[in-house]
């Protein structure tokens, strides 16, 4: 039985009518319907076809029958998965389009019963509902932005008009006037044109210009208009060419275009690519929203009118379609397996008689196919035997290898599209019709059908090209050679980044050329590495070994030059072994370091971190007495072995054993790995397509040996061994364990003595003591007895003997052996000076205490032993001392508060006194005396003087309160001297503030300056008084004058106060004398010289006042407005003049001015 007989179509009769391309646009040609003809017949209604037809007339029907709102549809699915024959196929069985056969689309077409239920039920609506319609069509990249326009491009044409709006509605408008026939008829009788062209159509074109159609309409409608020439001005001004229209104007024409007798059909429109049109523009987005938000929400549409759109991508998946989820909310999305069934439907499907022979086929070769890229992540898998009748001739491993080369091969984006899996495979199908049951379809078939489009989109370079075309057309052994070349080619294509084990190795190359189950195949394995040799000896071929075995690639010129070149980088590697040894022993050192993890341990029930230096050198430092170390040793055990034993039992060296193993395949792998990337660094990008195959090729061989290097890596890493000093051995379940474990014995090892600062709440202890002073701070570690017995106290303060600083007590207790942390150290210290045991001094030996203390200073601070102690009741004095100069202490407080009263003391001293005209300061010997000292000296010092600081404190207080009140008097006095330069007795004034000043007696009592400012107050307020009494008689004299003058006596009352407060002349009284502070506002708001010019000043004031009162007297004009008109006559003119004559007049008779406006 031949291959062609198994077919329920035979490959090699049967066609492709589409080609596997779905066009939705409404075209009834013949040629068309003959396309949808077929369509139909192999039409698979299944899966998400069936299920998205099936809910997209189920909603639309129910909305219809409760007269909602239709939700518009979006189908989705991968470029060239169907979506567009779907919505073709839906709009042809919408309308039941009828074919030219005779036959109805539904008939042709086998539907699921629930979807052909939902049509039949259509129909019986439509015919009680206006009808069925549909349209279909793209938008297109030529709609731009007029998205309105568009979609009534497409309605117009599915109703029979024409695309552009002013034509159609110039149609409209004559059937609405019933002549559109009549016209038509007009036109095809007077019209001329070329044999075969549509005259309507011609002349509808030239509509604004054509002498014909507006004889037709003259014809048609004599009342149109008196000639031809006005029909046309008509036509013109009434059916302008529109760049766009209103959504008012849009859903109007839908309904004129598609309503019967005032019902609207139910309506399918077919929106196909929608996402192409809109693509990026946000603004596209916006308008496909809005116009079919604006359709489906017209009253006269909205139940009706049922919107299908397509796009690639699910609404969701992209943020510029995410707009139009809330319009397009039925989502039909399409799958791989939606393809796989209309492949095995339309052009694999099998007759029924055939089934038993395929089956047995299959069951005696299936370990042939079940072993066909074993190893590989197209191997056979378990649900293979499911479809492998069904898909036969196409067996499952090699579709699985088309599914991973396609893609990478396909530049343009269209190698998994529907119409060219269906084609792909349809040309495979005829491939092998002429050949026995049993011969399928070789992998490289699909290189055949794809090199053109290669070649044409520069995927492989014409010299690959020719070759294989070459050998293609010799002999029988070079025909195989050029599909070995071919296949090479291929797996060479697929993606490097990722391991999907399908290499070309001779094995593999053999599974996927055999073109027969039964025959032929052990002949086709023992050929295959003979003809594979010849084409390496040739130079065709490259052999590569890698992990999956010697693996070949295509060499080419330019692939020779880039081989040339990595062995060149192999032998200048290994001409240089200290340099290949340092790159093995840096691996080495790094995948170390990764294996062991974090180079630290924690320590104790405080987990005190302790950092582990990894020494990879033969010799450990000289410090590894005092850290810790892992000492890494590659070498033979036995040699480990014998360093492990030598070393101190006592030491805290963790030794770490790396094997000595498979050293020259790691060599080899490097040195492979480092040629690989040092020709693609010299060879750069080549822009020649046999180039990029090189350096792809390049590019595996350094993957290859990276993935060697690991793996032998991997191996070393895996039998290292731990071990401490001595020998003793170290458990754990993985090397990360054993480390730790062998870090915690290091430390016990070499901080030997750190259990005595082993306990948690250390930095407790340090917080007390260092903010609050807390002598009793070490509870926080659970030490309750006196401070200096703690074991840590005990241990600082015999290493601190006569004096340290923090530095060196740091450095020795947080080093070995005790290792102690930050906080313990710190803690313990600001302890010791809180409770006295300790006293501390800054660099300038300057006592400080607990709180005072900045950690930050820790370091250059000096502690020494407290040898002075205190009782309770000297602490008391102290503490009375400390609130007397004005601060709170409370115990514990002493040491810290006493250094701020004496510092407050201090600054008492300097206020009570200052420069001239005050005394020197006090001295403030005592104080100098006591703050000299630190510690418990200090505050024995201040407590055995405790009683003369407080009286000399008081007395400073006393002294202080003196001085703010005095030189606030003198200030004064300085201030009021201003005033008295030219006054007598000046200088006789100056002579004793002068005195006061040389002889510092600011503070002598009696007060030496209260006398003197009061003879200044009296001095500036006799002056002030003078003045003021110049002033008053200048003033009476302008008054009396004032009241003489005729002008002035015209005056109301009421007006002449009125002018008065206006110039300020009505209340001249001066504010009172009466103390010191009242004379010298005086004097600083007017001067004696300001009072001068004042009384200069009365004579021009008073004119001032006498003109404003002449201002009052004249009588004010009256404002006459002059009539607004148009004079065009004389009588006009004398009319107008005599009633401005009249206005006037009248003021004049009530002795006023006029003023015309």
């Amino acid at each position: 039985m031949l291959n062609r007989e198994i077919y329920k179509l035979d490959p090699l009769e049967s066609k492709l009518a589409n080609n596997g391309v779905a066009e939705v646009k409404d075209d009834l040609s013949k040629g068309a319907l003959e396309t949808l003809d077929y369509e139909l017949r192999t039409f698979v209604c299944s899966g998400a076809y069936a299920k998205g037809m099936a809910d997209i007339l189920s909603n639309y029907l129910r909305n219809v029958k409760s007269s909602g709102e239709q939700p518009a549809v979006w189908i989705s699915g991968f470029f060239g998965s169907g979506k567009s024959h779907l919505a073709k196929m839906l709009r042809t069985l919408w309308v039941n389009q009828k074919m030219e056969s005779g036959a109805e689309a539904r008939s042709l077409v086998e539907l699921p019963d629930d979807v052909r239920q939902y049509f039949d039920e259509l129909s019986t609506l439509g015919s009680r509902l206006g009808g069925l319609h549909a349209a279909s069509g793209t938008l297109g990249a030529g709609a731009e932005d007029k998205v309105r326009l568009a979609l009534l491009a497409i309605i117009f044409k599915s109703a029979g008009l024409s695309e552009q709006y002013h034509l159609a509605q110039f149609e409209l408008w004559l059937r609405s006037e019933g002549v559109l026939e009549q016209v038509k008829a007009y036109i095809q009788q007077h019209a001329k044109g070329k044999e075969g062209e549509d005259l309507w159509k011609k002349e509808l074109r030239n509509l604004h210009v054509s002498p014909v159609m507006a004889n037709a309409l003259l014809h048609a409608l004599p009342s149109l208009g008196s000639d031809a020439k006005e029909v046309r001005d008509m036509l013109r001004a009434q059916y302008k060419i529109v760049d766009d229209v209103s959504n008012t104007e849009m859903v109007q024409s839908i309904v004129d275009a598609l309503s019967n007798e005032g019902e609207m059909p139910l309506t399918l429109v077919v929106l196909d690519e929608v996402q192409q049109y809109i693509a990026d523009d946000p603004d596209r987005a916006h308008l496909v929203q809005e116009t079919v938000e604006t359709c489906c929400k017209a009253g006269a549409l909205k139940s009706k009118l049922l919107f299908v759109a397509t796009g690639q991508s699910a609404l969701s998946g992209l943020q510029n379609l995410q707009r139009l989820m809330g319009r397009f909310q039925i989502s039909v999305q399409l799958e791989d397996t939606d393809v796989d069934a209309v492949i095995r439907k339309v052009i694999l499907q099998k007759k029924e008689t055939a089934r038993a022979e395929i089956e047995s086929v299959v069951h005696h070769n299936l370990g042939e196919i079940n072993r066909h890229m074993s190893g590989s992540v197209i191997e056979a898998h378990k649900d293979d035997e499911k479809w492998m009748v069904a898909d036969y001739p196409l067996l499952p491993v090699r579709r699985r290898f088309w599914e991973r080369v396609l893609p990478a091969l396909d530049k343009t984006g269209t190698g998994s599209q529907l119409r060219n899996q269906l084609r792909v495979v349809h040309e495979a199908t005829k491939s092998t019709a002429l050949k026995p049951l049993g011969s399928v379809v070789p992998a490289d078939f699909i290189y055949e059908q794809i090199a053109i489009n290669l070649l044409q989109t520069g995927v492989i370079g014409k010299e690959i090209y020719e070759k294989i075309a070459r050998f293609k057309a010799g002999d029988e052994d070079e025909v195989l050679q050029g599909r070995v070349l071919s296949l090479i080619l291929l797996i060479s294509k697929l993606p490097t980044d990722i391991n999907h084990g399908i290499a070309s190795t001779e094995a593999f190359l053999a599974d996927l050329l055999l073109e027969h189950l039964s025959d032929g195949k052990h002949e086709l394995r023992a050929k295959l590495p003979h003809l594979i040799q010849q084409l390496v000896d040739d130079g065709d071929l490259l052999p590569m070994n890698t992990s999956a075995g010697v693996e070949y690639r295509l060499q080419t010129l330019e692939s020779q030059q880039w081989h040339d070149t990595f062995k060149q980088q192999q032998n200048d590697l290994r001409g240089n072994p200290q340099r290949l040894e340092t790159f093995r022993s840096l691996e080495i050192k790094n995948r170390v370091n990764t294996a062991l993890g974090f180079g630290s341990v924690n320590q104790g029930v405080s987990n005190e971190p302790r950092k582990i230096t990894v020494c990879f050198d033969q010799d450990l430092p000289a410090d590894a007495k005092k850290n810790l170390y892992a000492h890494v040793l590659e070498c033979k055990e036995k040699a480990f072995e014998d360093a492990v034993r030598s070393a101190n039992p006592d030491d805290a060296t963790i030794f770490i054993h790396v094997p000595s193993i498979r050293r020259n395949e790691l060599l080899s792998a490097i040195v492979d790995f480092k040629a690989a990337e040092t020709t693609l660094e010299v060879s750069g990008i080549p822009s020649t397509d046999a180039g990029k195959d090189a350096r792809a090729a390049m590019e595996h061989r350094k993957y290859e040996a990276e993935r060697t290097k690991k793996l032998i890596l991997k191996e070393i890493i895996d039998g290292i061994q731990v071990q401490m000093a001595g020998g003793s051995e170290v458990l754990g379940d993985t090397l990360v364990e054993q480390f730790q474990n062998a870090g915690k014995k290091a430390c016990e090892r070499l901080y030997t003595e750190f259990k005595q600062a082993d306990q948690k709440g250390w930095d407790k202890v340090f917080e007390r003591a260092s903010k609050f002073a807390d002598a009793n701070a070490l509870e926080a570690v659970g030490h309750n007895d006196e401070v200096e017995k703690h074991p840590v106290c005990v241990a600082i303060k015999r290493f601190i003997g006569v004096a340290k600083t923090g530095g060196e007590i740091r450095d020795n207790f947080m080093s070995a052996p005790f290792g102690w942390p930050k906080d313990t150290v710190d803690g313990a210290l600001f302890t010791m000076l809180a409770a006295g045991v300790l006293k501390a001094s800054d660099s300038q030996e300057k006592s400080v205490d607990a709180k005072s203390l900045e950690r930050s200073r820790v370091s250059q601070t000096n502690f020494r032993p407290e040898t002075v102690s205190l009782t309770p009741r000297q602490l008391a004095g102290i503490r009375s001392l400390i609130h007397a100069i004005g601060l709170n202490c409370t115990n514990g407080e002493e040491q810290s508060k006493l250094r701020d009263a004496i510092e407050t003391a201090k600054q008492l001293a300097r206020k009570a006194g200052g420069d001239a005209p005050l005394p020197l300061p006090p001295k403030a010997e005592l104080l100098v005396e006591v703050e000299r000292l630190s510690g418990n000296e200090q505050l024995m010092a201040a407590f055995e003087r405790h009683r003369d600081i407080i009286d000399e404190v008081e007395s400073w207080k006393g002294l202080a309160e003196k001085v703010f009140v005095r030189q606030a008097r003198w200030g004064e006095l300085k201030s009021a001297l201003k005033y008295c330069q030219n006054l007598v007795g000046f200088d006789e004034l100056m002579n004793e503030v002068h005195a006061i000043e040389q002889n510092r007696s600011l503070l002598a009592d009696p007060d030496p300056v209260q006398p003197l400012l009061k003879q200044v107050i009296e001095k500036i307020r006799v002056a002030i008084l003078k003045k003021y009494e110049d002033f008053q008689t200048e003033y009476n004299e302008c008054l009396k004058e004032l009241h003489e003058d005729p002008i002035w006596s015209q005056l109301y009352t009421e007006q002449q106060e009125r002018l008065l407060t206006k110039h300020h002349l009505d209340n001249l009284e001066m504010s009172p004398l009466s103390d010191n502070d009242r004379v010298l506002d005086c004097i600083e708001n007017t001067s004696l010289e300001q009072w001068s010019d004042k009384t200069s000043a009365l004579a021009g004031r008073f004119s001032r006042m006498r003109q404003d009162a002449v201002d009052m007297l004249v009588p004010k004009a009256k404002i006459v407005l002059l009539p607004k008109s148009v004079i065009e006559t004389e009588a006009e003119l004398d009319s107008w003049l005599a009633k401005v004559r009249q206005e006037v007049m009248s003021a004049l008779a009530e002795n006023r001015p006029a003023s015309l406006k």
